[in-house]
C-alpha cells in the first residue's frame, strides 16, 4: 500500500518516496547502539546483499545496475582527527600538531566547538587576536586563507584532509576538524548494468555462498530471474527462470523480491498480487481477481537454467513450482538461523494490519480474504463502502471505486495460517472492528497481527550467525518506510522511518516477537543487510545515505538476560516430524564456532544429501529435508541416517520417509 503506486508507472511501483526533500538524522534509541553515516547510494537504489564469502556489499538499482560499495571496514576507518595550528613562541607562526581525541586528548581541548562547526560544516573563523578578522578554508585548493584570498597556510602545512570544520580559540589556535565522513567514504563500482543481463525493471537480489548473483526483475509482465555466475571480475548472466505474462489489474504487485534457501540449492520468488483486495480487475476481456501466479511465493531450484513457470492452475501444481499462497506483496524474504523463512506483506487501502508471516510449503495467508486477522469486509453479502471505516477516503482505492457490494465475491480456497503476533511495546496500533477507535494493542492488553498500517515493514534480517551481544543475539530486524511514501499512516500517530528489534518465540507451533525501536529518523528507509553485529541500511530519499548501525558484539560469555540458555554443549536431535512426507526439520547445536557437515545417508550407507558444509557460529540451528537427493530427485520411502561432524562432536541418527 505504497503511495506511488497511484503516482509512476507500473515500472516503479512500489515503495518509491514521495518527499524526497526528508533529509536523514538517525536516532539511536537505546545507548549501547551507534549510528554512523558511511556513504551514500546511487539514486534508485533499491535492494542491499552482501558477498557471503568476504562480507562485501552490493546494491541493486531499479534500473539494473549492481554496484559494489568498495567500504572500509570498522578496523580501516580514520577516526575523528583534529589539525591543530598554535601560535609559536614569537606569535609569528604556527605550529600544526594533529589530534586524535578518542585516543589522546589535552586539557581544555575545545572538542564540543570543533565538533558543531564541523556538524554545520563552517570553513569561515573569526580570530579574535586580529579584531575578529576573518579565515577561511578553501576546498578546491586545501588551503587555509585570510579574508578576502590572501594564501596564509597550504594543505601540507597542517596536513589533513578533508576538512568540515573550522574553529578559532580566544588564544588564536586554529582546529580544523576532519570530515569523518568523507575521508572514509567507500568507492562505489559500477559491476553490471541491463545491457548484461537484459532486465531493466529490477527489484529482488540475493548472493550465493559461493559469490553468484541472482537478479529478479520483470520483462513484458513476466517475472524473470537471472544468474550471474563470476569468474573474477567477469560475470556470466544465465535466465534461472520466467514466469508465463501475468496479466496487469487494477494495483499490480510486480516486485519479485527474491532470497536464496541458506544452503543454495532453491531461490524463492514474490508475485505480488494485481489486485488491491480482490476486487475484480480485468484481464484479456475476462472479469478476473487474482490469477495462480500472483500473491503468491513461488520456488525453482536456483542451478535451473530456462525454466518456464506455468501460468495454468493444473500445470502450475503440478510442476510444484508454487510454494505458498494468499501473500498481497511479500516484498522482503529471509531465513532465521532455524532455517525457518519469513516474508514481510503490506496491506491494502484500508486501515488492516501490515504482516510477518512465517513461511511454509503449501500453506494459505488469507490474501485477498483476510488481512491481518480481520476479515475483507467485501466478502459480506450486504457490505455497504459508505459503513466500512477501515477504507480511508484519500485512498487510491476508495477515490477508483475499487470497494463495492460484491455477491460474487469466491470463497474461501482452504484454511488460513496466521500471521506473526505481535506482543509489542511498539508498530502495535490498529483499528478497533466495532467502534473504529485507533488503539495501541500492548497498552489494551492486547495482540495485533502484525504491524500498525501503511507501516510497510522491509528490509528484514537476521542475525543467522548468532555474532550480536546479549538480548540481540540470534534475533531479526525489520525496516519501516511507511510515513516516507505516504501520508496514510499519520491517523495511526505511530512513528516509522525506524528500526525494529524482533524477539521472537514459538508457541503451540506458533510464532510471537516483541518488537521494539531501536532507532528512528531514517528518510526512506528501503533496504538492510547484516554483517556480524552491524546492520547496513540504505535510503530511498534526501541524501540517500548508507548507515552502519553497530549493536554490541558477541563475546565468549554473552547470554541473553536469561530467556536463552547459555550452550551446554553439542547435540543433534531427532527430526520432526519422524516418519515425514514431505519435509522434515532436523536441529542441532554447536558449543563453539568451526566448520559444520550435516549429510543424510540411505540403508545402504550412499551419501544422497548434504545439508550443511559451511562454517557456522556456536549456537542453535535447523534445517529441513524434503526427501530430494542433491541432485533433486525423489527418493524412495524408507530408512535413512543423518549425520553431523563438527569439530570433536560426531553423531548419527535415523529417519524414516513415507510416499
Amino acid at each position: 500500500m505504497y503511495c506511488l503506486e497511484k503516482r509512476l508507472p507500473l515500472i516503479v511501483t512500489v515503495i518509491l518516496a514521495c518527499s524526497a526533500d526528508i533529509w536523514a538524522q538517525p536516532n539511536p534509541l537505546h545507548d549501547d547502539i551507534t549510528i554512523t553515516k558511511i556513504g551514500e547510494v546511487p539514486r534508485r537504489t533499491m535492494r542491499i546483499a552482501k558477498d557471503p564469502r568476504n562480507n562485501d556489499l552490493y546494491t541493486l538499482s531499479i534500473g539494473g545496475t549492481i554496484y559494489r560499495m568498495a567500504i572500509p571496514g570498522p578496523s580501516e576507518r580514520t577516526p575523528f582527527t583534529v589539525a591543530v595550528g598554535r601560535l609559536d613562541p614569537g606569535g609569528s607562526t604556527r605550529i600544526w600538531t594533529k589530534v586524535v581525541p578518542e585516543q589522546a586528548m589535552p586539557e581544555g581541548f575545545p572538542l564540543e566547538a570543533i565538533r558543531q562547526r564541523v556538524a554545520e560544516n563552517e570553513l569561515t573563523a573569526k580570530n579574535p587576536l586580529e579584531d575578529d578578522l576573518l579565515y577561511f578554508y578553501r576546498a578546491t585548493d586545501a588551503s587555509i586563507r585570510k579574508f578576502p584570498r590572501t594564501l596564509v597556510y597550504e594543505q601540507n602545512d597542517f596536513d589533513l584532509e578533508p576538512i568540515g570544520g573550522f574553529y578559532i580559540d580566544p588564544e588564536g589556535t586554529f582546529y580544523l576538524g576532519l570530515d569523518v565522513e568523507s575521508a572514509n567514504a567507500g568507492e562505489v563500482v559500477s559491476v553490471a548494468t541491463s545491457t548484461d543481463h537484459g532486465l531493466n525493471d529490477t527489484q529482488g537480489f540475493d548472493i550465493g555462498l559461493d559469490g553468484t548473483f541472482y537478479i529478479a526483475g520483470n520483462s513484458y509482465n513476466r517475472i524473470v530471474v537471472m544468474r550471474g555466475e563470476r569468474t573474477g571480475d567477469a560475470i556470466e548472466w544465465v535466465e534461472v527462470a520466467r514466469t508465463e505474462p501475468i496479466p496487469r489489474g487494477t494495483k499490480s504487485h510486480p516486485h519479485p523480491a527474491i532470497v536464496l534457501s541458506p544452503d543454495d540449492r532453491y531461490v524463492y520468488i514474490n508475485s505480488g498480487s494485481r489486485t488491491d483486495h480482490g476486487e475484480i480487475s480485468p484481464a484479456d476481456g475476462q472479469n478476473a481477481r487474482e490469477m495462480p501466479l500472483s500473491s503468491s511465493i513461488l520456488r525453482v531450484p536456483a542451478g535451473s537454467k530456462g525454466v518456464i513457470i506455468p501460468s495454468s492452475e493444473a500445470a502450475l501444481s503440478a510442476a510444484g513450482y508454487r510454494f505458498a499462497d494468499g501473500l498481497r506483496n511479500a516484498f522482503d524474504m529471509a531465513f532465521a538461523p532455524n532455517g525457518d523463512l519469513f516474508a514481510t506483506d503490506n496491506g491494502p487501502d484500508a486501515d488492516m494490519a501490515d504482516e510477518l508471516n512465517w513461511i511454509r510449503h503449501g500453506h494459505h495467508y488469507g490474501f485477498p480474504w483476510r488481512f491481518g486477522t480481520v476479515d475483507n469486509p467485501m466478502q459480506a453479502p450486504d457490505y455497504d463502502p459508505a459503513s466500512d471505516f477501515y477504507i480511508l477516503p484519500k485512498s487510491q482505492a476508495a477515490q477508483k471505486g475499487w470497494y463495492y457490494n460484491d455477491p460474487d465475491f469466491p470463497p474461501q480456497p482452504m484454511a488460513f495460517t496466521d500471521p506473526v503476533v505481535n506482543l509489542g511495546p511498539d508498530a502495535d496500533r490498529y483499528r478497533e472492528p466495532v467502534l473504529g477507535d485507533i488503539l495501541d494493542a500492548s497498552d489494551e492488553s492486547m495482540t495485533a497481527s502484525t504491524f500498525t498500517p501503511h507501516s510497510s515493514p522491509l528490509g528484514l534480517v537476521f542475525d543467522v550467525e548468532n555474532a550480536m551481544g546479549g538480548h540481540f543475539q540470534g534475533d531479526g530486524f525489520i525496516l519501516r518506510i511507511g510515513g516516507d511514501c505516504c501520508d496514510l499512516i499519520d491517523h495511526f500517530k505511530d512513528p516509522d522511518l525506524d528500526l525494529l528489534h524482533m524477539e521472537m518465540k514459538k508457541q503451540n507451533g506458533k510464532y510471537e516477537a516483541y518488537f521494539t525501536r531501536l532507532v528512528e529518523g531514517f528518510a526512506g528507509p528501503i533496504d538492510a543487510e547484516i554483517i556480524e553485529n552491524r546492520i547496513y541500511v540504505i535510503e530511498w530519499s534526501g541524501e540517500r545515505g548508507i548507515w552502519e548501525v553497530s549493536l554490541p558484539a558477541r563475546t565468549a560469555t554473552a547470554v541473553r538476560d536469561g530467556t536463552r540458555p547459555a550452550l551446554s554443549g553439542y547435540s543433534l536431535e531427532q527430526s520432526y516430524p519422524n516418519p515425514f512426507n514431505p519435509q522434515t526439520t532436523i536441529t542441532y547445536r554447536l558449543a563453539e564456532d568451526g566448520p559444520v557437515n550435516l549429510v543424510i545417508f540411505n540403508a545402504t550407507g550412499q551419501r544422497v544429501r548434504t545439508l550443511v558444509n559451511a562454517e557456522r557460529r556456536a549456537g542453535n540451528y535447523s534445517v529441513e529435508w524434503d526427501g530430494r537427493s542433491d541432485d533433486g530427485q525423489v527418493l524412495a520411502s524408507g530408512i535413512y541416517l543423518y549425520r553431523i561432524e563438527s569439530g570433536p562432536f560426531r553423531h548419527t541418527r535415523r529417519l524414516v520417509l513415507v510416499r
